[in-house]
């Protein structure tokens, strides 16, 4: 019984010293980041793009959409349009947006959005 009981005591003795270590300033693992974005196959097309965006607010996949027809009418206009590029500039904004509450991330979008659309849409792109 005596062993049983110095085994206890030892035991519980470990664990709070686990405890004071801990304590003593070892640093907690930061917490993780948002999940990453998913890269969809090339070309993109608007839906890939909406996909990107995940479950972002409408206001979120309407920017998305909106950058993938901008992308589009550049091609329509024979000027060079990076796919690569555009799929990156997306997931890149996802990652930032996934940081921002929901409100704040839909608030985000809708003020991009407002920015792109002060830009006139060529005659072709119609």
């Amino acid at each position: 019984m005596k062993m049983i009981i110095a085994a206890a005591a030892l035991a519980a003795g470990l664990g709070l010293a686990g405890c004071d270590q801990f304590a003593a300033g070892r640093e907690l693992p930061p917490p993780p980041g948002p999940p990453v974005p998913p890269s969809p196959e090339l070309p993109m097309t608007a839906a890939k793009a909406r996909l990107i965006m995940g479950t972002l607010s409408n206001t979120c996949m309407e920017l998305a959409t909106l950058k993938y027809d901008i992308h589009a009418c550049e091609l329509k206009q024979g000027r060079p349009a990076d796919e690569v590029a555009l799929r990156t500039e997306l997931r890149d904004l996802r990652w930032n947006l996934d940081k921002l509450t929901h409100d704040e991330a839909s608030a985000r979008c809708a003020a991009l959005t407002t920015e792109l659309r002060k830009t006139p849409k060529p005659q072709v792109c119609w």
